[in-house]
């Protein structure tokens, strides 16, 4: 097992893995024996345009932006807090060049298994097989809540989906900066800041 990993790292992880279907200590074994960890500063890319996603990654510490570039503006995919998974799929399944930018807004720590590992657990073990299908059932589930918001043209209406069926918001605003989750909502700053102000007004 990767020296670089602590025993809390390992925890988080499970912890998530419980969340979202049952697992073996003996099968998370085999699951720990392929992990490796990467530190990355603010700033930092992940993933670049045009690279090949290899990996799938787990968020320990920090928040992961995803990002594609139209004309030359950076409009968000999806943000990635701590506890929770990511890469760019369409590139992970087709080995094609990602058009997906990630980037760490924060200082960032990473666990991954590189996708050759990842097949081989999920063909030696059916029960790892299943807790994957699961989590992509999930980022499944969380994508199509994203996209059921974003039709609306209310940013008032937007703003009050993003808090009722999205999977990760609570996850997305402990550590992530409000022009990021502005951008996630398809708001500007001004909007988000509005709908936000609103809403805690009304709380009190």
């Amino acid at each position: 097992m990767n020296q670089n990993i602590s025993e809390k790292d390992y925890k988080t992880l499970y912890d998530f893995f419980v969340l979202i279907a049952p697992i073996s200590q003996e099968q998370f074994r085999s699951i720990k024996l392929c992990l490796k960890k990467k530190n990355y500063q603010k700033g930092d890319s992940i993933l670049k345009s045009g690279q090949i996603e290899t990996r799938s990654n787990f968020v320990i510490k920090g928040v992961v932006h995803q990002f594609i570039y139209d004309n030359n503006v950076a409009v968000s995919t999806n943000i990635t807090p701590k506890g929770l998974v990511f890469n760019s799929i369409k590139s992970y399944v087709e080995g094609s060049p990602s058009l997906e930018v990630q980037e760490a807004i924060t200082d960032v720590e990473l666990l991954y298994i590189e996708k050759k590992d990842m097949e081989r657990l999920a063909m030696e073990s059916h029960q790892i097989s299943y807790l994957l299908y699961k989590i992509h059932e999930n980022i499944l589930l969380d994508r199509e809540n994203r996209m059921f918001l974003l039709q609306s043209r209310s940013p008032a209406k937007r703003y009050a989906l993003f808090h009722e069926i999205v999977f990760r918001s609570n996850w997305l605003l402990e550590d992530t900066p409000d022009k990021y989750i502005a951008s996630y909502l398809n708001m500007t700053p001004q909007q988000y800041s509005k709908e936000k102000s609103k809403v805690g007004k009304s709380k009190k």
